[in-house]
């Protein structure tokens, strides 16, 4: 009775247990049958790498057909690397992410060592760059170089089609071209030029000062000339005083061609393409038809770029005297958060550039925060032998040789076909890339972009030349693609809960140089608060430690040194419940989930086998 007893209690206990079950496939993985194209080799990788431009810290990695998920993951674990996404569209092909430290190339000699691996390559950056339709574009090396002069190197140029992608610049931006005035009249300038609404000329011969600001009918800008020549030797004296007035008009040919470097208007059909297609030129004259000009006239060009609330001032001109004046007058600008501009210098007498660490040419070799000091490249991407430099005072260099841009039509009737060179050339490069700046990133953490970010972001996002290190501060040659699209903003955010308390993140990385990644976060329709710092080069995150059943909203932001990006397009998710305890087809639990009649049907399976006993101790009492 004792052996009945106990295979009852057997019978009992399993009938209590059996549930319906999940099944595990045991199937093996499909294995794909699709070959490539073309045979790869790791030197053949890597010499296309060396022509492109590519993600750092990621890899495309494709194993061969049959490779199982096993051998994959030791063969990444081998190189250190995490797998980031997988693609159907090519079978075995995964984005793995590398380990800090391990450089590109040797990761693509790792992986192509593997028997295993059809091909490891570079993440490789693809644009739709814009070519604008410029009659003389072309010609243009300096914004994008494809040989056009014999021995050009093709990066040799500021990128600035790619650049265009993400900003052509804004007419909200004023660049104050302090200079022997613009030819406000030309065809390729005259959209772009600044105009003061407040004081417009409604009689030429009886002006009016209507916005009270001291100049009458300073519609265009203003002349604030005061001698038309000096003496050529000294004594420098004033042979031709003129009286400053309303009419910046060029009659020197200079400061129309730093006008149009800066921003003739692109993709019209005609003449060149400024590296800003939209701005507003301020055209302040205080040169001469000579090119000579006082530090007071200039002075009082740099007070009126300041009450007309100019974001930069190009200043392609300088001497050797030091003074306190200009200086003072440049810091006045600072204050006002005005980015100062200012060409190097073309050496002395005999052309041959001078160590401005020696020998300070000014405005340029200011110790001030909102200068920038601009050397000339050549389109082989050197310093060119008239340059200026200097290890400590010079901070970067942009092309300034072979220059071709915009003259007075009143002077070359073409009005284009003017080639110049100079660091005069090379300083309304980098004032264009920072109205780029200006332009896009103008509202980040709802204030503008400011001066400081602005000048940090031209002097870290350049392109580093060896033949470069020894001359200038930073060593680099500016480049307005990385400068622009260092800090673009995530897209494509995608979050999904995973777990009643995970969700996970991914997102679509556009920066350039960013130096990580911030997570913000809210629940329902609170506040975002930062919950997690990333290093550079990732584009997912889990969220852990959540509660069941809330909705939490995300946007990720990227950063540097200098800003944070404008935050990522919020994405929201919902965790699920907690998962209820499987009931019914003889389960024996009985918990605070179950429903009634369930929990009421297992208790009294549990109490069979308390029966039998009872019934049998029962019967032998019989």
């Amino acid at each position: 009775m004792k052996k009945l007893f106990y295979v009852f209690i057997f019978f009992a206990l399993v009938s209590c247990g059996a549930q319906q079950t999940a099944t595990i496939s045991s199937d093996p993985p499909k294995i794909s049958t699709v070959q490539s194209a073309v045979h790869v080799t790791a030197q053949s990788i890597i010499a296309q790498m060396d022509k492109g431009k590519y993600r750092e810290g990621e890899l495309l990695v494709k194993f061969k057909s049959g490779v199982v998920t096993t051998s994959s993951l030791k063969i990444h674990q081998g190189v250190g690397a995490s797998v980031t996404k997988k693609f159907t569209v090519v079978p075995n092909l995964e984005l793995v992410k590398l380990p800090q430290g391990l450089s590109i190339k040797d990761a693509i000699l790792q992986y192509m060592a593997d028997p295993n691996v059809e091909y490891a390559e570079p993440n490789y950056i693809r644009r739709g760059s814009v070519i604008p339709t410029d009659q003389y574009f072309g010609q243009q090396w300096a914004l994008h170089n494809i040989g056009q002069f014999a021995g050009g190197t093709e990066d040799a140029d500021i990128d600035a089609p790619e650049a265009w992608d993400i900003s052509q610049g804004s007419s909200s931006i004023i660049v104050a071209v302090l200079d022997t005035g613009i030819d406000y009249n030309h065809p390729d300038l005259v959209n772009n030029i600044w105009i003061n609404t407040l004081d417009p000329i409604q009689d030429p011969l009886t002006p009016v000062d209507d916005d009270g600001n001291g100049f009458a009918d300073d519609y265009r800008g203003w002349d604030f000339t005061s001698c038309a020549h000096f003496n050529q030797s000294p004594p420098f004296n004033c042979i031709t005083p003129k009286s400053p007035d309303n009419d910046p008009m060029d009659d020197n040919g200079h400061g129309t061609h730093v006008a149009g470097i800066i921003g003739a208007v692109g993709n019209n059909g005609v003449g060149i393409a400024g590296v800003m297609w939209n701005v507003k030129l301020m055209a302040l004259k205080f040169l001469n038809a000579d090119g000579g000009g006082t530090t007071a006239d200039e002075i009082a060009g740099i007070q009126y770029a300041i009450a007309k609330s100019a974001k930069i001032i190009n200043a392609s001109f300088g001497g050797e005297e030091y003074s306190q004046a200009e200086y003072d007058a440049i810091n006045t600008a600072n204050a006002a958060g005005i980015l100062f501009v200012a060409a190097a210098g073309n050496g002395g007498e005999d052309r041959i550039g001078d160590n401005n660490d020696l020998t300070p040419f000014y405005p340029a070799s200011y110790n001030l925060p909102n200068i920038i000091s601009v050397a000339a490249t050549d389109q082989k991407d050197v310093r060119a032998s008239f340059s200026n430099f200097g290890p400590t005072s010079v901070h970067v260099a942009a092309p300034g040789v072979y220059i071709l841009s915009t003259v007075p039509t009143h002077i070359y009737p073409t009005g284009y076909l003017e080639f110049d060179m100079g660091t005069s050339m090379s300083a309304p490069h980098v004032s264009g890339i920072a109205g780029l700046l200006y332009s896009y990133y103008d509202g980040i953490q709802n204030t503008q972009f400011n001066l400081s970010q602005v000048r940090n972001t031209i002097l870290r996002y350049g392109d580093p030349k060896p033949t470069l290190s020894v001359w200038i501060q930073t060593g680099k040659r500016v480049n307005a693609y990385l400068a622009v699209t260092s800090l673009l903003k995530p897209t494509n955010l995608s979050v999904t809960a995973t777990s009643p308390t995970q969700i996970s993140i991914t997102w679509l990385d556009n920066a350039t140089g960013e130096d990580g990644y911030k997570i913000e976060r809210k629940i329902g329709s609170g506040s975002y608060t930062e919950i997690a710092t990333l290093p550079a080069n990732v584009s997912s995150f889990t969220d852990s430690s959540l509660t069941p059943e809330t909705t939490y909203t995300y946007r990720v932001k990227v950063f540097n040194n200098i800003a944070d990006s404008f935050p990522s397009d919020p994405a929201s998710a919902t965790t699920p419940a907690e998962p209820v305890v499987p009931t019914g087809g003889g389960g024996c639990s009985i918990g605070a989930r179950q429903n009634t009649p369930t929990a009421v049907a297992d208790f009294v399976v549990m109490l069979i086998p308390l029966l039998f006993v009872v019934v049998m101790k029962f019967r032998r009492r019989v």
